[in-house]
């Protein structure tokens, strides 16, 4: 037997000519072309985690793609050369009002029927006693309560440990403006007073409790009032404002 019927006889392997003189092709079955395999799995889940991810990060971080939102010209130093004005009240109270008030009395200060009380025309939001309305937020309210003739039984928490002077100010600023509501701010003063005052109480108001408390405008007494005292009389010297025990010029 020649060697080219050996060759020839041998499972899976043929030969094929070139065009070239002593050059073959040889071809198995069992080893795929190159090009033709399935993509591995992996790589496939690998692309979708990709492309997952790289949605999720536009979703959170794109701004809604609206073009005020980033600003790629640098700005250095400040905006303006004028005075900066204060921040509002309003503003930082409706953004904390927000935060954690609105879960229990609603975005429209309307509360919740049976549960917790308005906040729209309720009595202790615009009467004059401004101290029982600082010592709510300070210290809580718990049990049944009557506002605007409505009863309602739940807990509020107290918020003193929570916000400063400055913020439980701006937020019963903010409540005692909106819906409709048209009551004095509250200074961060009066609250920095009711805080001090109440200080050695650790348990939340009841309603009875509350009612006992002497009703006092300090929101007036803590702003208005105190404002107008440290001013000097009309046509007096600096001297006559100055403090006692001072040393008066001579």
């Amino acid at each position: 037997m020649s060697s080219h019927e050996e060759h020839a006889e041998r499972p899976g392997l043929s030969e094929t000519a070139t065009g070239r003189e002593g050059e073959t092709a040889i071809t198995d079955p069992g080893i795929p072309a190159v090009g033709d395999g399935p993509i591995p799995r992996w790589l496939v889940a690998l692309i979708f985690v990709g492309l997952f991810w790289s949605g999720a990060y536009l979703f959170s971080y794109s701004g809604g793609f609206s073009s005020d939102v980033f600003d790629y010209l640098p700005k250095f130093g400040p905006l303006s050369s004028g005075p900066q004005a204060a921040p509002d009240p309003k503003v930082i109270g409706k953004a904390l009002f927000s935060a954690n008030c609105i879960t229990c009395h609603q975005a429209t200060g309307l509360g919740q029927p049976g549960q917790y009380p308005p906040l729209v025309g309720s009595e202790f939001v615009l009467s004059d006693a401004s101290n029982r309305l600082i010592a709510i937020v300070l210290k809580g309210l718990q049990g049944p309560v009557t506002v605007k003739g409505q009863s309602f039984n739940n807990a509020m928490q107290p918020w003193e440990g929570q916000y400063t002077d400055a913020q439980l100010a701006a937020i019963l600023t903010y409540v005692r403006s909106d819906w409709g509501n048209n009551a004095p701010p509250i200074p961060a003063e009066a609250v920095k007073q009711m805080r001090e005052e109440l200080k050695d109480r650790k348990d939340q108001w009841t309603y009875a409790e509350l009612m006992k408390i002497p009703a006092k405008d300090i929101a007036k007494a803590g702003g208005s009032e105190q404002q107008a005292a440290n001013k000097p009389a009309p046509g007096a010297s600096p001297a006559a404002s100055a403090s006692p025990g001072a040393p008066q010029p001579k």
